[in-house]
């Protein structure tokens, strides 16, 4: 697969879709600035990278940390005068259970680090490739953004929004030739995943899906939901009857919506 990228920066770099994306990119010969919270996983990434011959810099930072954020983020563009693609991957599960006392702080990290994190690196970097009238922004929202999931409020409700925010940001920056792409995984094994309790349909291997986003943003495609079985799953439930998909996911999910969703733990947090 060719690559036209040269300059290329992602968030959630150290672990699952992140990861993959960064090993693959460095070998189609493209310089990674790589963006997670975890130095010691990042250092182990860059090593691998530049062991391969290739080339990546490394910006440790929680992205919920919105001062130390934006920080990175220009220290980033200085040092690339410029990107040809930015992809904002970084996104955690979160726990919540019924009853909690817990829940509104997951809550408000799934907010800031699902939707506030993922629309400020858009934002900060569509502001260049405006001003030099190229790019490609890429946000990588879910499937799990078309209907809400029993035990996952917070992240549902975080991908609906992702999904709506790179929509219209595809309409405002089109007129000044820079490219947005939605990502929307289904179930890709990641340690996020490794933990899920829920059924997992059509799990997908991580180096297979980065295959695939690849080519999704090589095309310019302005939305790409995978894999193909579970998007059509989803979209024929997502226009079912409300009392349909109520039915439907007391069955399957019912249980979760009283002991909470299980996401990646702590540790995995990619921010």
């Amino acid at each position: 697969m060719g690559n036209t990228y040269k300059k290329i920066f992602i968030t959630g770099a150290s672990t699952g879709i992140g990861r993959q994306l960064a090993l693959d990119y460095a070998k189609d010969g493209a310089e990674l600035w790589l963006l997670a919270r975890s130095e010691l996983k990042l250092n182990e990434l860059a090593q691998e990278i530049q062991n391969s011959g290739g080339q990546a810099h490394i910006l440790v930072c929680d992205a919920t940390d919105e001062p130390a954020f934006l920080k990175a983020l220009n220290i980033a563009q200085n040092e690339s005068t410029g990107f040809d693609l930015v992809i904002a991957n970084a996104g955690w599960g979160g726990r919540m259970y019924y009853p909690s006392d817990n829940n509104i702080q997951v809550l408000n990290q799934i907010i800031d680090l699902n939707f506030r994190a993922a629309t400020q690196t858009l934002e900060f970097f569509a502001k260049y490739m405006v001003t030099e009238k190229h790019g490609h922004l890429v946000g990588v929202s879910s499937i799990a953004g078309f209907r809400g999931a029993p035990g996952g409020a917070a992240y549902s409700a975080t991908k609906a929004a992702l999904i709506s925010y790179i929509e219209s940001l595809r309409f405002s920056v089109k007129p000044f030739g820079v490219f947005v792409t939605d990502i929307r995984p289904g179930f890709v094994r990641t340690p996020m995943t490794d933990k899920n309790v829920v059924p997992m349909p059509f799990l997908m291997e991580v180096d297979r899906a980065s295959q695939k986003i690849r080519r999704a943003i090589a095309r310019k495609r302005k939305r790409f939901a995978f894999p193909w079985q579970t998007a059509v799953l989803i979209h024929l439930i997502k226009a079912a009857p409300d009392f349909f998909y109520d039915w439907v996911a007391g069955l399957a999910l019912g249980k979760q919506a009283v002991t909470g969703r299980l996401g990646k733990s702590e540790s995995n947090t990619s921010a």
